[in-house]
């Protein structure tokens, strides 16, 4: 079955049920599946990177959009090392998904470490302390879909090699706001001037958007606060994330030279020798990133802030 169509009907399980509990439960195993199904992955990849300028606009981040369509999103997300080799530093900063549920296995790699608070234990803030209650502290590894649920705040460690995941978000309830969003997935400048108008009238919660606010978290001064201002344009500069791209394409052996070779042209010039060694099956090292100084901080410094 071509991916297109594997997406399209995992749209649809959503779409068409109101229960998206009952959905990601039975997909379980579904998902386990894809995770390893090498045909799949590089299709979707294809037709991912095919996008007109995507590696000009989309390859400033650790991840690749699938498919979007409504509240429903299947993604692939790159979790490479850090750039130092320092260890147990967080891959962001602690999060949650407001009413988005997320279903994770794992592709490739040897997982990574995290950390699942209780579910809304995040809005217990007094003093401006954030009063987080663990719930799980576990690595993810091959061979098992982890389940993220609705306003559950988690926090990831890097790995010490690169990982990736297969990722498929949902809503946690029907949403007044799909229809729309499905109506114009074409448009997404379109999508995005509704979205800031509805949040600049305080409507968010009726048509149900996600919150911007108070979703990130951080340790400092050994408390757990509310981050302010938190931006995340990009995850890395053009190249440094290209090369986690092209290391990732290569462990997976996607490894198309014909492919390759046609995309060539739409490859930043500063990217090609990493282009160059996909094709010509030369190592790609595994450098990792920098991360932005914002996003790391030590499990050490979390552990100790929750339990004081």
């Amino acid at each position: 079955m071509e991916s297109s169509i594997i997406l399209k009907d995992i749209a649809s399980e959503f779409h068409n049920n109101d229960n998206k509990y009952k959905i990601h439960n039975k997909l379980n195993n579904y998902i386990l599946n894809l995770s390893s199904d090498k045909k799949f992955l590089t299709n979707c990849l294809k037709n991912c990177i095919s996008r007109r300028n995507f590696f000009l606009n989309d390859a400033q981040n650790l991840f690749f959009y699938l498919l979007i369509e409504g509240d429903v999103i299947v993604a692939i997300n790159l979790f490479p090392p850090i750039k130092s080799k320092e260890i147990n530093i967080t891959h962001d900063n602690i999060h949650h998904h407001g009413w988005r549920l997320l279903s994770t296995a794992l592709i490739l790699g040897e997982g990574y470490e995290t950390i699942n608070f209780k579910r809304k234990s995040h809005e217990n803030i007094q003093n401006n302390v954030v009063k987080l209650k663990i719930e799980d502290s576990f690595k993810h590894v091959s061979g098992d879909v982890k389940f993220i649920d609705s306003e559950q705040a988690h926090v990831v460690f890097q790995p010490q090699s690169t990982s990736a995941t297969l990722a498929i978000w949902s809503s946690d309830r029907p949403l007044k706001n799909q229809k729309l969003k499905k109506l114009f997935s074409n448009f997404p400048s379109v999508n995005k001037f509704i979205s800031n108008t509805i949040h600049r009238l305080n409507l968010n919660n009726f048509f149900g958007l996600n919150k911007k606010d108070g979703v990130y978290f951080h340790p400092e001064n050994g408390k757990i606060v509310v981050t302010k201002n938190y931006s995340k344009p990009i995850d890395g500069e053009r190249k440094e994330i290209t090369h986690c791209m092209f290391k990732f394409f290569q462990d997976i052996e996607f490894k198309d030279m014909d492919f390759f070779h046609s995309l060539k042209n739409s490859i930043p010039k500063e990217s090609h020798e990493v282009c160059e060694k996909l094709i010509s099956n030369e190592k790609i090292e595994d450098l990792g990133i920098i991360g932005s100084p914002r996003r790391k901080f030590t499990k050490e410094q979390i552990l100790k802030a929750i339990d004081d």
